[in-house]
């Protein structure tokens, strides 16, 4: 990770671990800021990928622009976005986790995961880190 503290540090963590209760090991991790552009990314363990879907791996990338996205390394790094109508740009962090385990295991189901009422998410404060950062007010 960076040394420096980015407003979308906790969301790529939250991100993280919410994949681990849906059983996928991640394997790094990790935020940036790009030419005014604020991104980070999730790497997999390889028994967490289907190797007949994903034969050169895959990223789950993310920035404060185009929301969530599966990028396949090698190959011809085909950049798939998650469903935008189950997954936008601060999606909480579970909603993010379900269509992902489902594609890392082949499966391109998406839709709504189901909230047994044992998790919640605002995500007005990293809506506002961001616009704030944008601002240069970080």
């Amino acid at each position: 990770m960076n040394d420096q503290t980015l407003p979308h540090d906790d969301y790529i963590t939250a991100v993280a671990d919410a994949l681990d209760g849906y059983g996928i090991t991640v394997a790094d991790g990790g935020t940036s800021e790009n030419d005014d552009l604020l991104d980070g990314w999730i790497t997999f363990a390889p028994s967490s990928v289907n190797a007949d879907a994903w034969p050169h791996g895959v990223i789950l990338g993310w920035d404060q622009r185009n929301g969530w996205t599966l990028i396949e390394q090698g190959g011809g790094r085909n950049v798939d976005p998650l469903d935008p109508t189950a997954v936008c740009t601060f999606t909480s962090p579970q909603q993010v986790a379900f269509p992902v385990a489902n594609a890392l295991r082949g499966r391109m189901a998406s839709g709504p995961s189901t909230n047994d009422g044992t998790w919640t998410w605002d995500p007005r404060p990293l809506e506002a880190a961001v616009a704030a950062w944008e601002k240069g007010e970080s």
